[in-house]
């Protein structure tokens, strides 16, 4: 997979654990951010290198049967995966339009069991994109350690400037702009099979 095509792909999947991270911002009252920053970057980048390794793995066991489609696989679970965040960037609700209990400090959204969930949540599109690479024939490391390291990065980001980003509602571009380069990579492999 070529450099450009993995950051591309790394930064579209990260994008939903940024708009958690900066919705947890908006709603936390710990005042902990650096600790709040860390255990987003561990659980969410951690999982988004995780899970693609699984799919992919899966996926592979299963590439025998479908040799002759599997560039048809890659095409549709990566249009589906990027469908989706396009979806859901179309009808984003922003955090900051009072998703929040004002005044609830006593959930603490970063906390690494509160972590959990949205973790395996936003990385169930890296499931799919690491299933999509095992049909395309392409190479799983490269990948998921950039999709790992660029969701950290992100989730860091999200975390520590949350309450400003979540103000500016950017997310929704950003999502629509994410689920539409995921379209076109599959759209790639499809292409460069056929």
């Amino acid at each position: 997979m070529y450099f450009f095509t993995t950051l591309i792909l790394a930064v579209s999947v990260s994008i939903d654990a940024f708009a958690v991270s900066v919705g947890g911002a908006l709603c936390d009252r710990s005042g902990r951010r650096f600790r709040n920053a860390r255990n987003a970057a561990l659980f969410f980048g951690g999982f988004q290198f995780l899970m693609p390794v699984i799919g992919y793995f899966a996926a592979t066991r299963l590439s025998g049967l479908v040799a002759a489609v599997d560039h048809w696989f890659a095409f549709v679970l990566l249009g589906l995966v990027g469908g989706k965040m396009i979806h859901e960037g179309i009808r984003f609700k922003p955090e900051s339009e009072g998703n929040c209990e004002e005044g609830d400090g006593s959930a603490d959204f970063f906390a690494p069991k509160a972590l959990f969930v949205p973790a395996v949540a936003t990385s169930l599109d890296a499931l799919a994109v690491g299933a999509s690479l095992a049909f395309a024939g392409a190479e799983i490391w490269v990948p998921s350690i950039a999709m790992g390291i660029v969701t950290g990065i992100a989730s860091i980001i999200g975390v520590l400037l949350g309450r400003r980003l979540g103000m500016l509602a950017g997310e929704r571009v950003m999502m629509i702009v994410g689920g539409s380069a995921i379209v076109l990579i599959g759209l790639k492999i499809l292409l460069d099979h056929l």
